[in-house]
């Protein structure tokens, strides 16, 4: 959940609400005002600022301003010509359609973008390259995202594989083997099933990545590492998962280049070399497509 959302929910009593209330319409205004002139404005006290913040889980009220903050800076960021949820309507043409769509999807990227913490990005490549079987999990749409890397993966050599959270991996004991991982594919974080395999990854001591939106969700509290995408639509008011369907192959693609580049000769030999043997039997009709045999990577290795 966002800090703003839980700034609405909140059960505070009535000088806490006034200062929510406050903070929530003043936005990023609020980023060079002290404790003292937040009370001031809404006539509480010091105090009641800190109350605040230990009932949404923070330490001070300086952690929690700082964390509102980014998350102000994010939701006002990206998305300014295009909403995320209706990107078109009735009326608009059909070139107007095609124009929003693409706007949309460069926006998923950016936004997905600007959300990635680099630090843990690399962890997570670490945790990956070092695996000894990746496993991933998806659900509805994210399925056939988790199969596509699965398939990169698998041609350059590494175990990866596709896990239904309601399948037998949880019985068969395939996802908590020794020296395995598991990716786990959630928008909004708060799936039991998959809140349920993480608990039982953690206990058999599996790492688990988590990919989902921002905010404080259950997964990314379960998870040892949590990469964020584009945090823009709604469960069911929308016409298509059109941003989610984006930001999460976006993600993937980036830690699959990652794990390639790490050993970037060895990885590109490897797929042409199996390629050349298994798609032998693959036409094309457009010199761009066909291959030059006589030209290949080979010399370059």
């Amino acid at each position: 959940m966002l800090i703003q959302e839980k700034l609405k929910k909140e059960d505070f009593s009535a000088s806490q609400r006034a200062v929510a209330d406050y903070i929530l319409k003043q936005g990023l205004e609020i980023k060079d005002m002290t404790v003292r002139m937040i009370a001031k404005a809404t006539y509480t006290s010091s105090a009641t600022l800190i109350r605040i913040a230990h009932k949404l889980g923070y330490t001070g009220w300086e952690e929690l301003k700082h964390d509102f903050l980014e998350e102000q800076k994010y939701l006002q960021s990206h998305f300014a010509h295009v909403d995320a949820n209706l990107p078109f309507q009735e009326s608009d043409s059909p070139t107007s359609i095609v124009h929003k769509i693409a706007t949309l999807e460069k926006e998923a990227i950016d936004d997905t973008l600007s959300l990635i913490d680099q630090d843990e990005l690399e962890q997570v490549v670490d945790i990956l390259m070092d695996a000894r079987t990746i496993n991933i999990m998806g659900m509805n749409n994210t399925v056939y995202q988790a199969e596509e890397f699965v398939i990169k993966m698998g041609r350059i050599g590494y175990h990866a594989f596709f896990q239904s959270p309601n399948g037998e991996g949880a019985y068969n004991g395939t996802l908590y083997e020794k020296d395995s991982c598991l990716i786990i594919l959630s928008y909004t974080g708060e799936t039991s099933k998959f809140l349920q395999i993480a608990q039982e990854c953690k206990q058999q001591r599996v790492p688990v990545i988590a990919i989902t939106s921002l905010g404080d969700n259950s997964l990314s509290k379960l998870c040892d590492y949590t990469l964020r995408i584009c945090t823009r639509e709604k469960q069911y008011s929308k016409i298509s998962w059109f941003t989610l369907d984006v930001a999460n192959n976006f993600i993937l693609n980036v830690l699959y280049s990652l794990i390639f580049a790490h050993d970037y000769e060895k990885n590109l030999r490897y797929k042409i070399e199996h390629a050349k043997k298994i798609e032998v039997n693959r036409k094309a009709s457009s010199s761009i497509i066909i291959e030059d045999l006589d030209n290949s990577f080979d010399q370059d290795f």
